[in-house]
């Protein structure tokens, strides 16, 4: 019975330790399914736990955000309908993330807003008015504002009452029994004349004011209203006035009616007051800039997947061409599909960022004596692609100015306007005279030390610049050419270049014996290279590094007074690389034979292939590749195979990054380093709406029920 009762007594203390741990369970149930709900409503609260970081942002980019001195707002404009395309999802979706992440990694000034132009129609136009009275914009629309004010409160009032005075005079030259008949034939049509204008200046000014009274103002199609308008009158004015000369001198009756005369002879001076005020407002009308308020909301129709970067003092426009380009380029991007494209979305949102908040900008000019244009070409069939092109919006994302300067054409830097903050070079070994098809002697004008000496007086003693050396191609394979800035770099920076020999890479295939690789361009292109520690080459995208048509470079053996060096890439000693003098040597043996021997003469390595120099203020960097950064290397793309199969991608990333690199370094400005660099086309695996569901109740509900289901089992254990 003791037994018993002490039973009883310990069975309502285990009930309420039971109870005790069930409503703990639950507590725990509930708080854990509240902070992974908060977790997946937070901006950026996710970890990135893959190996290649594709969910982070660069560090350039985090050092960019954590400089920034105002706010930046990012706008998704990436529509959401019930029509739409089973892609737009995805697309929509990686863009969200990619926001989001923005903003959570710099939440006091970074704000990601997201608006559908399809549905959100007064949140867009919220949107775009705020654009429009931005600085950068409101500025060029008081000019137009200004001109559509002189129309609307003068000029129209002043062409009305000159029509107004005319044809009260025609009423008493064209009516009554003093009218000549030929006064009323000829008057008559001036009088039409002006009663049609009326009606048509009527038209305008509803046109204006249509115009104007939107809630997002038509300025450019007001003033090019206004311009037609001003040159059909003044027009009309001009040929009153010669027709009436005219008639008089064929039509002596007419001439005989003094007062009709009067009217027609005199008709120009009467005129000539507003002809030459509405000449003045037509020059003024011609001079405004087009406005980039409606540049940029052309790029924003409700379909165009736009993505807008804005500070409160500018705003630009990161198009979805430019987010989402085709990973083969030859697929017409109307046609590409999300599994078809890359995603470049921090290179080109990063870039926009740059851009609107740092005003300053330094220029780079591209120097060459001869050839065809570097920047613009290749619009016109059979007109060749210009080298640079690409290089050139490149570095326009990474907040450069760049023009060209041919030293054949003038002896004087190209004017850039507004002045930058500084000017960089990259300077290009000068195009050799064409010979005649026949093999004459050119007629164009040799690179002369007036030309050297002319670009050497504006890079100054505290100039910055990247000089790029190398080979030419001759008509029959590469051939040594004198480097016509040699004389200079060595004496000044202590840097050779030995254009005597030419770089090669054979395969080994037999003790002694070598071959050229099947692809010819292959031969003459380093790619297993060394990379020094410098700052240019430190980032992981310099390692994917190829130059072709390659001149070692020599370091002297003193180095002129206040001169620090750095190698920034190498070739290695190997037995396949060779130094070549003579290549007629190598295709000789290779008719003779069937393979290479190394010649006598030729050299092994290492060879320095690029090299960075400081002297006081100024700056250069030298690398020995004569075309390692035109579009066609730089740009290069290859097949490669991945786990969803063959895709694209870009060989050279480390081309365009040693360029950029070398330009910020150049500029002291290496925080921003790797900005901008090419992304290496990749396909993501972003899955559909039902995935990400299930993950979001796995972590809400299905961790929870598991805590639950082993507290459970605590518990029963307990109570054993």
């Amino acid at each position: 019975m003791a037994i018993d009762s002490d039973e009883k007594a310990k069975s309502p203390r285990r009930t309420i330790i039971g109870g005790n741990v069930l409503l703990a369970i639950l507590l725990v149930i509930g708080i854990v399914g509240v902070l992974q709900a908060i977790a997946f409503s937070v901006p950026g609260a996710q970890y990135d736990m893959t190996s290649s970081q594709v969910n982070s942002l660069g560090d350039a980019t985090k050092h960019l955000l954590g400089s920034l001195k105002q706010p930046v707002t990012l706008t998704s404009l990436y529509f959401k309908t019930d029509l739409e395309e089973k892609d737009q999802p995805l697309y929509r979706r990686a863009v969200r993330d990619l926001l989001t992440l923005y903003e959570s990694t710099a939440r006091s000034k970074v704000t990601a807003d997201f608006i559908n132009p399809l549905s959100d129609h007064e949140q867009l136009n919220t949107f775009e008015a705020r654009l429009r009275d931005k600085p950068r914009f409101k500025k060029a629309l008081d000019a137009y504002r200004e001109r559509i004010d002189a129309y609307t409160k003068t000029m129209d009032e002043k062409m009305r009452a000159l029509v107004n005075n005319e044809l009260e005079a025609l009423k008493g030259l064209t009516s009554g029994p003093v009218a000549s008949p030929e006064a009323k034939s000829v008057l008559g049509q001036v009088q039409t004349l002006f009663q049609d204008w009326l009606q048509q200046d009527q038209q305008v000014r509803d046109q204006i004011d249509a115009l104007t009274g939107l809630e997002n103002v038509q300025y450019s199609a007001a003033t090019s209203v206004l311009e037609t308008h001003y040159r059909d009158f003044i027009k009309s004015l001009q040929n009153i006035a010669s027709f009436g000369t005219a008639q008089l001198a064929r039509n002596p009756d007419l001439a005989k009616d003094k007062q009709a005369a009067d009217f027609l002879r005199n008709a120009g001076q009467r005129y000539a007051d507003l002809v030459g005020e509405l000449e003045g407002e037509s020059t003024k009308l011609g001079a405004l800039e087009p406005l980039k308020y409606d540049e940029l909301l052309k790029k924003l129709a409700p379909n165009a997947n736009a993505i807008v970067v804005e500070t409160p003092d500018d705003a630009r426009v990161v198009e979805f061409s430019d987010i989402w380009p085709p990973i083969d380029p030859r697929m017409g991007g109307a046609r590409a599909h999300f599994k078809d494209r890359a995603f470049k979305g921090e290179e080109k949102i990063t870039s926009a960022i740059l851009r609107v908040t740092h005003r300053e900008q330094t220029a780079v000019v591209f120097v060459r004596y001869g050839g065809a244009p570097l920047l613009v070409g290749g619009f016109m069939p059979g007109q060749p692609q210009a080298p640079y092109a690409r290089m050139k919006k490149q570095l326009e994302d990474a907040n450069f100015v760049v023009k060209e300067w041919d030293l054949k054409e003038k002896n004087e830097p190209p004017t850039i306007d507004p002045k930058p903050t500084r000017t960089l070079y990259v300077v290009l070994q000068p195009t050799p005279p064409q010979q005649g098809p026949m093999g004459q002697p050119s007629q164009d004008p040799p690179f002369t030390d007036a030309n050297r000496q002319a670009f050497l007086k504006a890079l100054g003693d505290n100039g910055r610049a990247v000089f790029i050396a190398g080979w030419y191609p001759g008509p029959f394979g590469a051939i040594p050419a004198n480097y016509e800035y040699d004389d200079y770099l060595k004496s000044t920076w202590g840097i050779d270049v030995d254009t005597k020999h030419l770089l090669i890479e054979t395969i080994n295939y037999e003790p002694g014996k070598y071959a050229p690789p099947r692809n010819t361009m292959q031969l003459f292109t380093m790619t297993d290279l060394t990379l020094g520690d410098h700052p240019i080459v430190s980032g992981a995208q310099a390692q994917l590094l190829a130059l072709p048509f390659a001149a070692p470079l020599v370091p002297s053996d003193k180095l002129p007074d206040g001169v620090k060096q750095d190698t920034l890439v190498t070739v290695p000693d190997r037995d396949t690389v060779w130094g070549v003098t003579n290549l007629q040597t190598y295709q000789q043996q290779l008719t003779e034979q069937g393979y290479m021997t190394r010649a006598k003469g030729d050299t092994l390595g290492p060879f320095v292939l690029a090299m960075a120099a400081t002297k006081g203020d100024a700056k250069i960097v030298v690398v020995s590749s004569r075309n390692f950064a035109t579009d066609d290397v730089a740009f290069a793309q290859a097949l490669a195979m991945t786990s969803k199969g063959l895709t694209i991608r870009s060989r050279n990333p480390g081309n365009v990054t040693l360029l950029i690199n070398s330009l910020y370094w150049l500029d002291d400005n290496m925080d921003f380093m790797n900005i901008g660099e090419p992304i290496n086309a990749s396909v993501l695996a972003i899955k559909g709406d039902s995935t990400v569901k299930e993950v979001r109740a796995l972590t809400i509900f299905v961790w929870p029920v598991l805590a639950l289901l082993f507290g459970g089992v605590a518990l029963w254990i307990r109570r054993r």
